[in-house]
This record gives structure tokens, sequence and C-alpha cells, in this order.
């Protein structure tokens, strides 16, 4: 019976093997090979819990069977228990320390846990064992890419393939990895011979649909795309890559319905949220750069930040603001109470720290990785991770003054910013910043999503907030493709109180 139950699961009849495996099982409830098998079907008709409770009843019988701990370990896995799974592959490998298939899945479940260095020594040990085990060695691509380990993770995928041609996963890996080192034309050529292979193999489709996007091929990436989510309708990074293309052929509502789509599928997926935000930018219907994406940008950002402004772009907006600050304060001199509002990595704070002395330096950013940036300089009181303009609304400390260079260029319509300021100066407190200048009136997004002001905007604007116009200083913030970018440096103050 345990022949012909094991024949029926072989060949996939998965129920009418159940059945064969609880009659023995009822015949003698100690069976630990049919206890064992049914645990593991279960798990295959994902129904991982039912499987694990067999496979330990058949473990109690029998505690030293590695393939017994293998499945067990197998089932945990499907279940996201990766510590408990890793134990079992452990306990396996105790057992029979040649069990290449038993130190691959070990790898994967250290893979999940972020543990990439010891997957990749489990995956080198299971190669030792079975040189030819292809499953092993794409595996380890998919780390050694993770690592960023570019082309040692080539050589990998191409040592699969040079054993099994037509394993159109590593096809695909290999092709993501040729993306990563820019050589599009073998990466397309990759996911093309996998998707000839595996005619619905949708994550081909969506990888092949990322390089095209690369490549500036948007129509042919949409076409992808739809390709993609004809096989997975509801795979939400496709529908979010699918987006992005629409987005780029200015097609813009249908963009908005395909990142909703994905958002529907997959309410976390922040690019989808992050390109939502820039397709509402790029349609006008923002009023500021999308706080989301600018979360992203300068996180990205803060570990270059200071060389690629100070070096690479010759910014000069703290200095600015620090020598119209000379101009226009009353006494250059500690103790002032100041925030910086979108401090970044500090410059602004490392330029006035010296009226802090005594007195309070705070900062404000929404990027965790500017915050810790701007922290490691040691010389702020406080950091505060948040939107400025939420932040300056709530209740909190009042400053002397106020300081933002290069965070207004970020933001279109000023009042709510305005508004914050006044609600957190002191009275004859000063609200110095700098922006990118416009001539005529109000303000405007340029080409690369940021935001130019008049000096009629600001001084109606600063005006309506109950804002006094102190001083306007015309200034070179940076310099970008060779040339000059023009802004102002602004002093504004909340007026004394009566």
């Amino acid at each position: 019976m345990l022949q012909q139950a094991i024949a029926l699961h072989q060949r996939g009849q998965l129920a009418e093997a159940a059945i064969l495996y609880r009659d023995i099982l009822a015949q003698n409830p100690e069976n630990a090979d049919a206890l064992h098998l049914l645990g593991v079907l279960e798990a295959q008709r994902s129904n991982a819990s039912a499987g694990i409770e067999l496979i330990e009843r058949a473990i109690r019988i029998q505690p030293n069977n590695a393939a017994f701990l293998f499945n067990q370990g197998n089932a945990l896995s499907d279940l996201k228990r990766f510590d408990a799974a890793l134990a079992s592959y452990d306990r396996a490998l105790a057992l029979k320390p040649d069990y290449a298939e038993g130190l691959c899945s070990r790898g994967t479940v250290l893979q999940r846990l972020m543990r990439l260095d010891e997957a990749l020594a489990s995956y080198d040990r299971a190669l030792k064992i079975k040189p030819d085990y292809v499953e092993a060695l794409n595996n380890r691509g998919i780390v050694l890419a993770a690592l960023k380990r570019f082309d040692e993770a080539l050589v990998s995928y191409d040592r699969a393939l040079a054993i099994k041609p037509d394993y159109a996963e590593a096809l695909s890996n290999r092709g993501t990895v040729l993306h990563e080192l820019k050589r599009f034309d073998e990466a397309l050529a990759s996911y093309d011979r996998a998707i000839a292979i595996k005619p619905d193999y949708g994550d081909a489709f969506i990888n092949r649909g990322f390089l095209l996007h690369a490549l500036k091929r948007f129509d042919e990436g949409l076409r992808t795309y739809d390709r993609a989510l004809a096989i997975q309708p509801d795979h939400a990074e496709a529908l979010n890559g699918r987006g992005v293309a629409l987005r780029e052929l200015k097609r813009f509502e249908d963009a908005l319905e395909s990142f909703d789509k994905a958002l529907a599928i997959e309410p976390d997926l922040a690019n989808a949220a992050i390109n939502r935000e820039m397709t509402l930018l790029e349609m006008g219907r923002l009023t500021r750069f999308p706080p989301l994406a600018a979360r992203a940008l300068f996180d990205d950002f803060s570990s270059h930040y200071d060389q690629t402004m100070l070096e690479g772009l010759s910014y000069r907006g703290h200095i600015h603001l620090r020598t119209l600050a000379e101009r226009v304060l009353p006494r250059v001199m500690p103790p002032w109470s100041i925030l910086d509002l979108g401090m970044g990595t500090g410059l602004v704070g490392d330029a006035f720290k010296d009226l802090a002395a005594g007195g309070r330096l705070d900062g404000i950013d929404l990027a965790p990785r500017m915050v810790e940036a701007a922290r490691s300089r040691n010389i702020y009181d406080d950091l505060i991770l948040g939107d400025l303009e939420a932040v300056l609304a709530e209740p909190g400390r009042s400053y002397d003054l106020i300081l933002a260079a290069d965070t207004m260029i970020y933001i279109g319509d000023l009042a709510p910013t305005f508004s914050g300021v006044v609600h957190r100066l002191m009275p004859g407190g000063f609200y110095i910043f700098a922006c990118e200048s416009k001539p005529g009136e109000n303000w405007d997004r340029t080409s690369v999503n940021r935001f130019r002001h008049s000096e009629a905007y600001l001084r109606g604007e600063a005006a309506r907030a109950g804002l006094e116009f102190i001083d306007i200083m015309e200034c070179f913030l940076r310099t970008e493709t060779a040339q000059p970018v023009p802004g102002f440096a602004v002093a504004l103050r909340k007026p004394a109180a009566v």
C-alpha cells in the first residue's frame, strides 16, 4: 500500500495518495513513513501547518531521519518560519553532512533571513558535493547579485546553463545581472531566450519590461508588461512597471489607474506609491515635490550628499544664508534658538552652530538616513523625523531663527510653510531661506521637478502670512550642466509683540 501511495504521489495524484496514506495510518498509526509522506503531501496542498504536525509525529518515532527533518524544514519555510526551518535543516545536516539538497534549501532560508554570506557558503558546500547541481548554481547567482558581485553571479548562471541550457529561471536571472552591468543587448537576448523556453514566464516579461524602460523603449515596454499581466493579472510590480511606461508616454490617467491597481493588490508597494505621486506632480496636480518620493530620493542621496553638492554642483545655499544673516540680524552673536528646516546632512547647521552656542539648534527632515547623517555631526540638540509642513503646524517649541537652504525648491505653494513658520517663530524672530528665482509673477515647476518663485510671489505670500519682508539677495545656488542656477536668499521677520 505504501508503494502504491508513493507512486500516486509521484504522479501528482495527491487526493488518491492521501487516501492510501490514511488507510495505512488507520491500520498502523505509528507508521513513520506514511506520517512523513502524508505531511509532505499536505504541505504540497498548501496546508503547511497540518503537514508540519504530521512530520513532527514521524520525527518523534524516528528522530534521526534526515529526510524527515529536511521536509519539516521545507514546510516551516513555506510558513515563513525561517529560523525554525534553519534549525530543522541543521539537524538534518548533522545526521547527513553530504545532503546537497539540504544544504541548498538551507541556503535559501539564510537568503530569506538576509544572511547572504552564510547562504553563499551553504550553496558552495552543496556544489562541492554535487558540482552539477543547477538549482544551487542559480541560487548562488541570486545571492552574489544581492551582494553586488555581478561578474561572479554571471559566472554562476553560465555554469548552470552549460549544464542545463533550457533553464529559464537562470536565463532570466542572468538577464537581470547583465542589466545591472549595463550590457543591455545581452540582457534582452537572455530574457527572450527564457521566454522562448517558458512562454508563460511572467517574471521574465516583467524583468524585460524594466530593461526596456531603461532603454527608453516605452511602447515596447508597455506591450511587455501587458503580456506579463495576461499571465499574472494581479502582479503588483508588473502593474507598477506598466504605470511607469504609461507615464513616460504621457498617458497620465492610464498610468494612475495602473498604479492604483498595484496599490490595491499590495498597499505597501513603495515604488508604486512614489510613482503615483510623481505622475500627479507631472500632471500639475501637486504643489510640492511628493513627500514619499522625496524621502526615497534623499535616503539614497545621503551617503554622498555633501560630496556631490559641494564638489560636483558647487552648492553654496548655506553660505548665502549666513551672508544674509550677517546683513540683517540685529546681533550676530550667541545664544540663538535655531530651527533648520530640511536640514539634510547638516550643512546649514554647521554654518550657524556658533550662533546656537548656549542656545539651541534643532533640525527637521523627512529622510531617516539624512537624519542619521546630520546626527553624526554632533551639533544638533534635537532632530525631528517628519514632514516640515506637518511638524511646523503642531504645537511645539518657538525659535528666534528658522532656516531653510535647499528645501523651498521642493515646495511650490509656500503658504503652509509660511503659516507654520509664523506659528513657530518668537515675536521678532527671523525666517531666512533660499529658493530658485523666477522672473515675473507666481511660482512654477521646473523641468527637473523643482520649483521656482518670483520676488513678487514671495513678497505677497509673506504679507498674507503676517511676515515682514526684510531683505532679498540675488545669488547662484548651484551649477547644473555647467550652468549656474539663479536664486534668492530671503529674510522675513515675525513682527515683535506690541
